[in-house]
C-alpha cells in the first residue's frame, strides 16, 4: 500500500449513500486484516467483525460521533483482549484498515462508543474479547465544501472551510520539539527538504484524525530518538486518547517504513526527561 498517498487521500465523511460494498471488496478487506494489517502489539488477540446496516439499531445509543450515530451501509468493529494498551493497538490496527478502505475508494468515519457490554449483548456476541474500535464505512455523499471544527474549548468553536484538503489540523512545528519540550530551534534544519523521511512522517501525523480534532500529543526529537508524548486533554477521555495515539503512531510508522524500511514503537519507554507535567512518554521509535 502507498501509505503516503493514502494518508493524504483518506477523508472522514458524515453521510453515506445506501449503496453497499461488494462481497469481493469486503473479502479483500478481511484478507488484509488477517495477513497484512500492521499491529502495534502483535501478540495481542483481536477479532474483526464486519457488520451491515442492520446493526445500526444495535449500535444506536451506544456508539456514534459526538453522541450521534452515523447511519452507514457497513460498520467495522475491532474486538480486543484486555491490555493496558488495548486502545492504542486498536487505533493502530483500525486506522490501517481505514487506509486500506481508502485504497479501495471507500469512505469511512471513526465512531466513539460508551458501552462495550451493551453493544456485544445487542449484537449477540458471546466472545470474551471487548469492543475496542468502531468505524462506519461505505460510499460517501458528495459535498461541495469540507467543514472542520477547531475546538479551542467548549465555548470557543471555530468552523472553517478547508479550501485545500491536505491542510493539516496541527502543523509540524506545533507537533514537534527538538531536545527540550517547546523548543523549535533547529527544527527546520533537522526536517530537511519536503521529501525527507522525517518531514513526510511528521506530516502524516499532522493529518491524523482525532477526537474533536484535538490531537492531544506531540513529539520530542533528541539524541537520534523520537519520543511520542501523550498530553492530557480535558475533552478527550482515556479510550479516545488511546485510539488517537494509536492512529498517530500508525501514520508515522507506516510512512517511515515506506521510505526507510521497517521500524518499531517501544511502548512506555523509561528515563525520558524534559516532557511537560501534563504529558507522558508513551512510545519511542526505533529504526
Amino acid at each position: 500500500m502507498n501509505y503516503i498517498a493514502m494518508v493524504q487521500n483518506r477523508r472522514s465523511v458524515r453521510a453515506f449513500r445506501s449503496k453497499e460494498v461488494s462481497d469481493a471488496t469486503l473479502a479483500e478487506l478481511r484478507t488484509h486484516y488477517e495477513r497484512n494489517c500492521r499491529r502495534l502489539i502483535p501478540e495481542l488477540a483481536t477479532e474483526l467483525v464486519i457488520l451491515d446496516a442492520d446493526a445500526q439499531s444495535a449500535l444506536e445509543g451506544a456508539a456514534g460521533y459526538q453522541q450521534f450515530l452515523i447511519g452507514a451501509p457497513h460498520y467495522l468493529m475491532l474486538l480486543s483482549a484486555p491490555h493496558i494498551h488495548a486502545e492504542e493497538n486498536a487505533g493502530y490496527m483500525m486506522e490501517e484498515l481505514v487506509l486500506k478502505l481508502t485504497e479501495l475508494d471507500i469512505d469511512s468515519c471513526w465512531l466513539t462508543f460508551t458501552d462495550s457490554a451493551r453493544i456485544k449483548a445487542a449484537l449477540g456476541l458471546t466472545t470474551p474479547l471487548e469492543v475496542a474500535a468502531i468505524v462506519a464505512f461505505g460510499y460517501g455523499e458528495k459535498t461541495q465544501k469540507k467543514l472542520r471544527l477547531n475546538i479551542l474549548n467548549m465555548s470557543t468553536v471555530d468552523v472553517t472551510v478547508e479550501r485545500q484538503y491536505f491542510a493539516p489540523k496541527k502543523g509540524i512545528r506545533e507537533l514537534v520539539s527538538v531536545d527540550t519540550w517547546g523548543n523549535k530551534e533547529g527544527l527546520d534544519e533537522m526536517l530537511g527538504f519536503y521529501d525527507d523521511m522525517l518531514w513526510q512522517a511528521f506530516y502524516a501525523v499532522s493529518l491524523a484524525p482525532s477526537y474533536l480534532n484535538r490531537q492531544p500529543y506531540g513529539f520530542l526529537v533528541r539524541d537520534h530518538e523520537i519520543i511520542f508524548v501523550q498530553i492530557s486533554d480535558p475533552y478527550t477521555d482515556g479510550t479516545d486518547a488511546g485510539l488517537d495515539a494509536g492512529i498517530a503512531l500508525l501514520h508515522f510508522a507506516a510512512v517511515a517504513a515506506q521510505l526507510l524500511g521497517e521500524g518499531r514503537w517501544e511502548l512506555d519507554p523509561e528515563g525520558v526527561e524534559g516532557i511537560p507535567e501534563s504529558g507522558r512518554a508513551l512510545a519511542r521509535y526505533w529504526m
